[in-house]
């Protein structure tokens, strides 16, 4: 399941349970903290690179959110010396009408949280703070806060249960292999300047 943890997380299933159906706009910022430039998950090797060791969980969860295919990439990244693409912005629009934008910065500060998720379907706005808090405002406000899970023992227990009993997988290899490419997209847009349409 290459690490997609965060959709296994429980404010995750409560958070997408929660939403209106039918398009959603999805703002997804992370403080990802700076890594030197000789650091192994920057190496393409061993790390992949932060966008293709890091980014990739972020591109799914908003494929997991919107259950829906990505159509269209664009991103941009902050210039810098060191050029590792590590602090960048991503637009990404859906079959089903969703956007998504997803900041990915390292210039920030420790004292910040890393995930802040803000989702806007229907009259309706969900709010994941480093998966501490899940906060609905809409046609009611409500607050729930926990110890911070960002769903690794889920999806391992989902995963071994699916092996033991023959059932699906808990992600489909369809699902898995569309994020990373459009991971890979993310890439080739930063590189060419253009909006990846996905055929």
């Amino acid at each position: 399941m290459l690490g997609f943890n965060r959709r296994f997380a429980p404010f995750s299933e409560k958070l997408k349970a929660g939403l209106s159906e039918g398009p959603m706009a999805i703002s997804y910022r992370i403080n990802a903290g700076y890594m030197p430039a000789d650091h192994w998950v920057h190496d393409p090797s061993i790390g992949g690179g932060r966008i293709v060791g890091e980014v990739c969980h972020f591109i799914d969860y908003c494929v997991f959110l919107t259950g829906s295919k990505v159509i269209s990439v664009s991103a941009v990244e902050m210039a810098g010396k060191n050029n590792q693409h590590d602090s960048i912005t991503i637009q990404l629009s859906f079959a089903n009408g969703s956007i998504a934008s997803i900041s990915y910065y390292s210039t920030g500060h420790k004292d910040v949280a890393k995930d802040y998720i803000e989702v806007f379907s229907s009259g309706i706005i969900g709010i994941i703070d480093d998966f501490k808090e899940l906060k609905f405002s809409g046609r009611k406000t409500t607050v729930q806060t926990m110890k911070q899970d960002k769903g690794h023992a889920n999806g391992v227990r989902l995963f071994i249960d699916s092996l033991k009993n023959k059932k699906a997988a808990p992600v489909s290899f369809d699902e898995i292999y569309h994020s990373t490419y459009i991971t890979f997209c993310v890439l080739e847009s930063i590189a060419t300047g253009q909006v990846i349409h996905i055929k």
